[in-house]
């Protein structure tokens, strides 16, 4: 694989298209930190220019669902503009597109019951029936020789995973064991992982894509499945939802190649969309606003994306006043997080605290990419177990969440004057607790004006650039750029840290596995460099060149290299999903606005990346 190393910034640029195959993290990152990201998602949304037939909002689910069913392979149901009464499920089968006039004139009424999704692609979950990989286990590695391929075939999908390695894979965290967190035993040993797709088979030779992310040794499996579902789309069109009791806005559970786009969610039951079992699947210029319940519970009313789902893609997305964000757990592998847009999450119960942004919660997520998006947090709990090898790239992470009445359900959003506040309990940017390893954070952006503003009771917090255990950690009256080794419930050094985990839930010196380059911290207006690296850092980690929606922004528009801009130290121009939410659709930065009309052709045109 040839590397564009070493190139100078205007270089770097002319040379990007030239170089697509190359890792532009090479320079910079090891083999073992990092993979190929630049094929992640369906690689290229079908336009779906046939319609096989055009609905009105009179139709009722059965006639949309009849529609559905019987639409040629490679065409799309059209919904006209309108508003359509759902009392149940929409379900797209493969390699069909359902898409609406734009989400600001087909308007799905969700008001059915009893869970499930208001729309899905796909269905079910994988079953355990493992096969033993006697060879071939090896980070990189695209061919396997299992101990008997009698039931793998070319075309289905394969989870590769091994039994938990002591040494940085737990499922056990400051909580409780995460029994779930595999999606097969009851003690959740089998919770690092990735999906792969087999195209070729002999003998009892597997080859595979794509190639492992990393060392498979301790007892690796394959378990073969079939896909329920493979290339099917849901576009331009809103969702609306009414507390009725749907698990999630959208469903894609053992999809391939599916895709959400142009979408609206609000108002969700759950949460706006669920991932599972999912290979190479995108979630891209969409807006998901205004959840309905912000407690603890069954959802945790964001993008829940879990169970191995691997070599995705979420891009140019906008989610604002949801619980958190984007939820991730359960074995989620070399996915790529980028260019998305997150502000106003708050906790009902606990409305001062700082929560949103991106959160780990349930081992074992490993080599996901971050890039490039302006979030509140970064969280890899310990909650429910162990993460590592995550990437963040150019990302700005705020450090502080706007928190507006309503505190619950649906009403009009009030964020004026002295109503609202900034959270202050809990306020650090990025927070990595003792059983997150192995992590890269390059060129980011920590913290903010709001963040340096923020004031607790009665006085101002303290900004601390970092805190590791055993220092002790305010709860609230310091806010902090950087956190590493405390559990969930571990503040003053002395305690457990635990909530029905097992102790010790920290640890001392659980930085020292992460990889530091060229952060900027507004706490105090510094950038620190790693000890001897003085490369370049690439536009992007994932992108050879900037893409066609990104408009007139510079690229790239984060990073200690950028300057001119408005963000902390003038490194940032914000990304097109800012953009299209403050100077397209009217919004005020925080999220205090709610539900605001939203197309995503008048954000972004109608052209690919």
């Amino acid at each position: 694989m040839r590397i564009c190393a070493n190139l100078g910034f205007s270089l770097l640029a002319i040379t990007l298209s030239t170089c697509a195959r190359a890792q532009q993290w090479a320079p910079i990152l090891g083999s073992n930190r990092a993979i190929d990201w630049s094929d992640a998602g369906v690689r290229g949304v079908p336009s779906r220019e046939v319609i096989c037939k055009t609905l009105t909002s009179s139709t009722s689910l059965s006639e949309i669902n009849a529609a559905l069913g019987s639409c040629p392979a490679g065409q799309t149901v059209y919904l006209q503009s309108g508003t359509y009464s759902i009392p149940g499920t929409i379900t797209i089968p493969s390699n069909v597109t359902l898409r609406g006039a734009g989400a600001d004139r087909t308007i799905l009424n969700a008001t059915g019951s009893k869970g499930g999704y208001v729309v899905r692609m796909g269905s079910g979950a994988v079953p355990y029936s493992p096969i033993k990989i006697v060879e071939g286990s090896g980070a990189g590695s695209t061919s396997i020789m299992v101990e008997n391929a009698s039931t793998i075939a070319v075309g289905k999908h394969l989870v590769i995973a091994e039994y938990n390695d002591p040494d940085f894979v737990s499922s056990s965290g400051s909580q409780a064991n995460c029994n779930w967190c595999d999606g097969w035993t009851k003690t959740g040993a089998f919770s690092r992982g990735q999906i792969v797709e087999v195209t070729d088979v002999k003998g009892d030779r597997v080859t595979i894509s794509p190639g492992l992310y990393g060392n498979y040794t301790h007892m690796p499996v394959a378990v073969p499945f079939d896909m329920a579902t493979r290339y099917a789309g849901v576009e331009d069109l809103q969702i609306y939802a009414n507390n009725t009791g749907y698990d999630a806005d959208v469903g894609m559970l053992k999809c391939a190649y599916c895709w959400i786009k142009g979408v609206e969610a609000n108002y969700a039951d759950g949460d706006y969309a669920e991932i599972l079992w999912g290979y190479r699947d995108e979630v891209k210029d969409s807006y998901f606003s205004n959840a309905y319940v912000h407690e603890p519970g069954r959802h945790d009313s964001g993008i829940h994306v879990g169970y191995k789902t691997s070599a995705s893609l979420f891009v140019n997305n906008i989610i604002e006043r949801g619980r958190v964000s984007f939820d991730l757990g359960w074995g989620i592998a070399g996915n790529v997080f980028a260019y998305n847009y997150t502000m106003g999450e708050f906790i009902s119960e606990a409305p001062d605290a700082v929560i949103g942004g991106f959160r780990f919660h349930g081992a074992h997520p490993q080599f996901n990419l971050f890039e490039g998006n302006i979030v509140t947090t970064i969280d890899e709990d310990s909650v429910w177990g162990s993460s590592s090898q995550t990437t963040a790239f150019r990302n700005w992470v705020v450090g502080t969440n706007r928190v507006c009445p309503p505190y619950h359900g649906r009403g009009t959003v009030r964020c004026t004057g002295k109503v609202g506040h900034f959270g202050f309990q809990a306020a650090r940017a990025i927070q990595i607790s003792y059983l997150g390893s192995r992590n890269n954070f390059i060129g980011n952006l920590l913290g903010s004006l709001q963040m340096q503003s923020l004031m607790g009771y009665h006085q101002p917090l303290a900004q601390v650039p970092f805190v590791e255990y055993p220092s002790v950690r305010s709860y609230d009256t310091a806010a902090y750029g950087w956190s590493f080794g405390y559990g969930s419930f571990s503040d003053n050094g002395t305690g457990t840290g635990c909530d029905g985990g097992s102790p010790p839930c920290h640890l001392p010196g659980t930085s020292r596995s992460d990889f530091l380059d060229r952060n900027y911290d507004n706490v105090d207006k510094s950038i620190q460099w790693a000890p001897g690296r003085r490369m370049v850092l690439p536009p992007s980690f994932y992108l050879s060149e900037k893409p066609k929606w990104w408009g007139s922004l510079p690229f790239p528009a984060i990073g200690p290299d950028v300057f001119g801009g408005l963000g902390p130290g003038g490194h940032s121009y914000g990304n097109p999903a800012q953009v299209c939410y403050l100077k397209v659709m009217g919004g005020s930065d925080g999220g205090e606005a709610g539900p605001l009309p939203f197309n995503a052709t008048r954000c972004f045109g109608a052209n690919e990346n």
